[in-house]
């Protein structure tokens, strides 16, 4: 019997993808075999396929090696059959994501946080059949992108400033809620409120009632789409590396060992897990 190398779940994934799948020949004519996951990679490849009519990846989605003389390692065909089925691997937005610690608590940007938060959900997630935020991103697709790519999803964001909306003078601005009323035949029939300049310049004051607002600088939305996808990405490798364990036959499947939030790194925090619901267990 061979003795088993243990490896991480992200090392092997990087062989897997970069060493032993692209011994395999360009694929033939016909759809790939990945076109259900690998739709989100395939502009690339359409853009190729405009300019000189040829899709140059195998049928693992990646360029083939050319002067290989063999075929795959048997463990490297394994791995990817376990990639495929994260097409299965339920992901859920847990209550109270937060992904910015580092940074601020949940509650200390006020309206500004929940709002990067929704704001950022709206890019990220659909609502699942039981009524629950559902990541939309595909967890296949992710790890065989960084895979490829021999890349981790970036997860750094710069400094954010909470500060009071300013003008172009740099001072704080003013705002103050101004009703105005809706008409039918002539008839009032109510009040709608909008949001409009507070400042008197005449009077150089705000008006009664005046108020200021708080904004983040720079926006933090694109961070939190950032740091979902490196969420959804380690919750995938978790789960691969549950699948594949020991039934591998030169390899056992460790990690991985790169941290859940990396911007997190002393606290218990609500993070993204992996649900084994209709995900099969694969073997060698």
């Amino acid at each position: 019997m061979s003795v088993k190398v243990s490896t991480d779940i992200e090392d092997l994934l990087i062989w897997a993808y970069r060493v032993e799948l692209p011994k395999v020949p360009h694929m033939p004519a016909g759809p790939a075999r990945h076109a259900k996951g690998w739709a989100p990679m395939s502009a690339f490849g359409d853009l190729l396929a405009k300019i000189d009519d040829q899709d140059v990846r195998n049928v693992y989605g990646v360029t083939p090696d050319r002067l290989a003389t063999g075929g795959p390692h048997a463990d490297a065909l394994a791995i990817d059959r376990a990639v495929a089925e994260l097409d299965g691997l339920h992901l859920d937005v847990p209550a109270g994501w937060w992904p910015f610690a580092d940074m601020a608590p949940a509650d200390g940007w006020g309206e500004a946080g929940a709002k990067v938060i929704s704001d950022a959900l709206d890019r990220l997630a659909v609502p699942g059949e039981d009524g629950g935020l559902r990541f939309k991103t595909s967890p296949g697709w992710l790890v065989r992108k960084h895979a490829m790519m021999g890349t981790v999803p970036d997860w750094e964001a710069e400094p954010i400033e909470y500060r009071q909306v300013r003008g172009a003078n740099g001072k704080a601005r003013w705002f103050v809620m101004h009703k105005v009323a809706q008409q039918v035949n002539g008839e009032i029939i109510g009040y709608v409120e909008h949001e409009v300049e507070g400042w008197c310049a005449s009077r150089r004051r705000p008006f009664p009632g005046a108020y200021h607002k708080m904004e983040l600088v720079p926006s933090p939305v694109y961070a939190a789409c950032d740091r979902a996808e490196y969420e959804v990405w380690h919750a995938a490798l978790s789960a691969l590396a549950g699948m594949l364990g020991e039934s591998l036959d030169a390899h056992r499947v460790t990690g991985p060992t790169r941290a859940a939030r990396p911007w997190e790194p002393d606290g218990r925090q609500t993070r993204i897990l992996p649900s084994l619901r209709g995900l099969a267990m694969t073997g060698a």
